[in-house]
């Protein structure tokens, strides 16, 4: 199994961040997740009311203090790179240990934050839902496909800033 796929299907309760005041509120995401079941709790940067996209009316949560206690240690990462700072520091509150950048997220300062709080990096660039078990709705199914063909599944965690961007493909 690659590391990625242990993480992810190990992770119970992760704390999924995203900013839909910027557009970046991980709809699909938490579609994939909420499809094959996956406990996780979704805390927007921007005050969504509920989720959007795909499962529309989904909780959202908007602050660290709302987050249920039993959240596991893992937080997904889905914003715009100048706003990842602040989202890990987010994270860092919510007593996350492991960080996970999804793909165009990631910010060499972020990474950095990260590593000053004591933070592990997993990864910087992929989308966690690639690695997801279960029953993924198409789209998912059809981009992961993608990634696998092209080699890119396979590689080993990149948790480092600007080694080189394979995100989508």
């Amino acid at each position: 199994m690659h590391p990625l796929a242990e993480i992810i299907n190990h992770a119970e309760g992760f704390v999924l961040i995203g900013n839909s005041s910027e557009e970046r509120f991980p709809a699909t995401s938490y579609h994939a997740y909420t499809t094959v079941g996956k406990k996780f709790y979704c805390l927007d940067m921007g005050g969504l009311p509920s989720s959007r996209g795909p499962t529309q009316g989904g909780k959202v949560y908007h602050s660290v203090a709302e987050l249920p206690a039993d959240r596991d240690d893992l937080a997904v990462i889905w914003v715009h790179p100048h706003t990842a700072v602040r989202a890990v520091e987010l994270a860092h509150e919510a007593g996350c240990r492991r960080v996970w950048f999804s793909f165009q997220t990631g910010h060499a300062d972020a990474l950095k934050k990260a590593r000053e709080l004591g933070m592990r990096i997993v990864e910087n660039g992929r989308c966690p839902v690639y690695y997801l078990e279960g029953d993924k709705p198409g789209a998912c199914k059809a981009h992961t496909l993608v990634v696998k063909v092209t080699g890119t599944y396979r590689r080993p965690p990149q948790i480092e800033a600007g080694s080189g961007r394979r995100e989508l493909w």
